[in-house]
């Protein structure tokens, strides 16, 4: 029998050793992992290409999360497509395991409901904050708490929010809290009903504190449907990534430490919509928030652990254009896409005879195209593509110039789609789809373990390297 328990110690000992850790080992308190969904290597340059850019002048301004010791990459196919969805992406880097695209948190015959990295750490005593830009039930933020046959099942997955006690939750609100037809039972209510408190207005984030238990902490400026204005577009009251997730740190700070995921979930909606300057703006939103948790990694460096990735790439963006770029071009767009839309409907309404040459007067103004004194005359090809986009948005007109070529190829046709289109030509930035690629995706990383990220691995090996340095 003695011997029967001194040969389980050394096997339990050398179990230990083959990860990477032992009792002794100082463990990772504080674990930051940041997602910028949708945002591969190009869009992370093409930041850093705007940060700085000037006519007649090649230089590169690193962003923070660049500038980290520790940089590789990660591959990211789901079970069924090497081309992954973000539940599907999420649910690897959240449990460990591969599922089919479109499934939160669930094995591919949807049979298995797997534990997630959030339940692990709240089983182990850390505290846990999950923090999103976009709906705090939509894909990448759910399926660090959620289990449901679809990613679509938005009522469903708000309703099983509070089951699992996460301390904080941030950002966006529920895509639908009162179900598809607005007549099920309410999921903010829901969520009071089982300990949870709702803030929604300035004063009730600002008054959160440290030890507040079960928060959910919604941004009071934000689009009705639930997700943060675009970063560029961002009005001075509106609380930002940065600001929830300095307010996710003060409420969860704790001596046994902490779990907290942010996500910039509009990189992805940029990028879907082929808007780089709105890109840009969103990738910088998301390194403000890194900002954030770095100051707090430089009080605690031998306890804190960064990590900055994504789940795929969106866009299949790519840099330069007959070896040529002009990313301070992109400074003159200053609206997104989005809100531009919203500006055309308003001005459809105020004036459905609004003239092409007005509506070239309003695209000069929001995007700097036409203005030749800053590089950005339009050019028949140009014309003829903005003018096909007016003829159908204001006109009715389904007939398209031979000559637009752009509008032809896409199915995404409005005036500010083909705006940003040139404009972002113009810079040297092409898109090649408007939907994900199956391209692996950046890893940057500092802190306490920072040396288990620096090696080529795969999404289902991510919440493994994590809990193995918080010792979970």
């Amino acid at each position: 029998m003695v011997k029967l328990i001194k040969n389980s110690v050394l096997i339990l000992m050398a179990f230990f050793c083959s990860i990477g850790y032992s009792q002794t080992e100082t463990k990772a308190k504080y674990v930051f992992l940041f997602i910028g969904d949708g945002m591969g290597l190009s869009q992370i340059y093409t930041t850093e290409m705007y940060l700085n850019a000037k006519p007649d002048e090649i230089k590169i301004d690193k962003l923070l999360m660049n500038s980290f010791p520790v940089s590789s990459n990660m591959t990211n196919y789901s079970a069924n497509s090497y081309v992954t969805t973000s539940c599907a992406a999420a649910t690897a880097m959240s449990t460990g395991f591969k599922t089919n695209n479109g499934i939160i948190g669930k094995s591919p015959d949807q049979k298995i409901s797997y534990e997630n990295i959030s339940e692990r750490a709240k089983n182990a005593g850390f505290k846990v904050g999950i923090l999103s830009s976009v709906m705090i039930d939509h894909a990448t933020p759910a399926s660090f708490y959620a289990h449901q046959n679809s990613r679509n099942m938005y009522y469903e997955i708000s309703m099983e929010l509070p089951n699992y006690n996460i301390d904080y939750f941030g950002g966006g609100g529920f895509h639908y809290p009162k179900g598809g037809k607005g007549d099920q039972p309410d999921a903010y209510e829901n969520a009071i009903n089982k300990g949870y408190t709702i803030a929604d207005t300035h004063e009730e984030i600002r008054n959160l504190k440290n030890g507040d238990e079960k928060i959910i902490a919604i941004n009071p400026d934000m689009y009705p449907s639930g997700e943060f204005f675009w970063a560029i577009d961002k009005k001075e009251e509106a609380l930002s990534l940065a600001d929830f997730t300095k307010k996710g740190i003060e409420v969860i700070d704790n001596d046994k430490g902490f779990f907290m995921m942010i996500e910039g979930g509009k990189i992805d909606w940029a990028c879907h919509g082929n808007d780089g300057v709105s890109m840009v703006h969103e990738v910088l939103a998301l390194d403000d928030a890194i900002k954030v948790a770095y100051d707090f990694y430089k009080e605690r460096p031998d306890e804190t652990l960064i990590i900055v990735t994504a789940d795929h790439e969106t866009g299949s963006l790519y840099t330069g254009i007959n070896y040529a770029m002009q990313p301070e071009l992109l400074k003159y767009q200053i609206t997104s896409v989005q809100e531009f839309k919203r500006k055309m409907t308003e001005l459809k309404t105020a004036d459905p005879e609004v003239s092409f040459n007005t509506l070239l007067d309003v695209i000069q103004l929001d995007f700097g195209l036409g203005n030749s004194a800053i590089g950005l005359s339009l050019d028949d090809k140009d014309l003829a593509m903005l003018k096909s986009a007016y003829d159908k948005q204001f006109k009715g007109n389904k007939t398209i110039n031979a000559d637009a070529d752009y509008l032809s190829k896409n199915t995404v046709k409005s005036i500010g789609e083909t705006a940003a289109y040139i404009l972002n030509n113009k810079a040297g930035i092409t898109w090649g789809s408007g939907d994900h690629s199956g391209t692996p995706v950046p890893v940057k990383v500092i802190g306490k373990g920072q040396e288990k990220f620096s090696e080529y691995f795969d999404n289902t090996d991510l919440p493994k390297k994590i809990q193995n340095i918080m010792g979970i």
